[in-house]
């Protein structure tokens, strides 16, 4: 029998003195929605790169430009767009496509806020670190990564159309 999250939190009582710590790994091993959730979130970020890398790299590949600044000059156009796009429609063609939008958890979603939640798409692997921390720290909503936390915004699933 596996152990649910609450038994996870019986055993991360930290010096006996009752302060539990759940993290989203806690729950990510019992959900299936939260593990739909990520996979989903792992497609949008894959539909987004192709949508951007692949332009770029193939430009600079005809104009004969090193690898490493199309990678850079990639992560920063990814960057942009997902800030512009969860800021003003509340998620990017992958996200859309996966049925999925960024919402702040209160207030307004700002470019400021969108920014701070994306800051780590310039860098694909600080992406990945952003995720695992996220999903490490104690959190009141394991559909968040650490920039989300910090942002105050979450990604959510919506139905999709109907008719579709």
């Amino acid at each position: 029998m596996a152990e649910s999250p609450e038994d996870n939190i019986a055993k991360s009582r930290i010096n006996g003195i009752g302060i539990a710590m759940v993290t989203g790994f806690d729950y990510l091993g019992h959900d299936r929605a939260l593990q739909e959730h990520w996979l989903r979130r792992f497609a949008a970020i894959l539909i987004d790169s192709v949508l951007i890398y692949a332009p770029i790299l193939f430009i600079f590949s005809i104009v004969n430009e090193h690898w490493t600044l199309a990678g850079s000059a990639s992560g920063v156009i990814l960057f942009l767009y997902s800030t512009l796009f969860d800021s003003t429609v509340g998620g990017t063609v992958g996200k859309m496509v996966m049925h999925m939008k960024v919402v702040p958890i209160s207030g307004d979603m700002s470019l400021s806020r969108a920014g701070l939640r994306n800051l780590t798409k310039v860098f694909p692997p600080l992406l990945l670190i952003d995720w695992i921390i996220g999903m490490a720290v104690d959190t009141k909503d394991p559909r968040q990564k650490w920039t989300d936390q910090v942002a105050h915004t979450s990604v959510i699933v919506y139905d999709h159309p109907s008719g579709t």
